[in-house]
């Protein structure tokens, strides 16, 4: 990633949750462990929502990402759920 990038990171039970948004295409990645396991090539202002399915232990878990603005001028909010439980994400850059 570099400078035209927004990235937040994450961790949910050992596990590392990383969500880095495009500034450029406003398109946004899901990664589980450095892993991208969801995508989104574009969209028209950087918001929106990706599912995905990850592995926990012998089982698969719903992750849930959320973009929006909580004020104009900023980098937005990141809100990622892990089957439903919120994870606590921190904007990086």
């Amino acid at each position: 990633m570099g400078l035209l990038t927004t990235r937040w990171e994450g961790k949910y039970e050992g596990h590392n949750v990383t969500v880095g948004r495009n500034e450029v295409t406003r398109g946004f990645a899901l990664e589980w462990d450095g892993r991208e396991i969801a995508h989104r090539t574009w969209s028209w202002v950087g918001l929106g929502e990706l599912h995905a399915s990850a592995e926990l232990g012998d089982k698969h878990v719903d992750v849930k990402v959320v973009l929006s603005f909580e004020k104009i001028g900023t980098d937005g909010k990141c809100t990622v759920t892990v089957d439903g439980k919120p994870i606590e994400m921190t904007h990086v850059r």
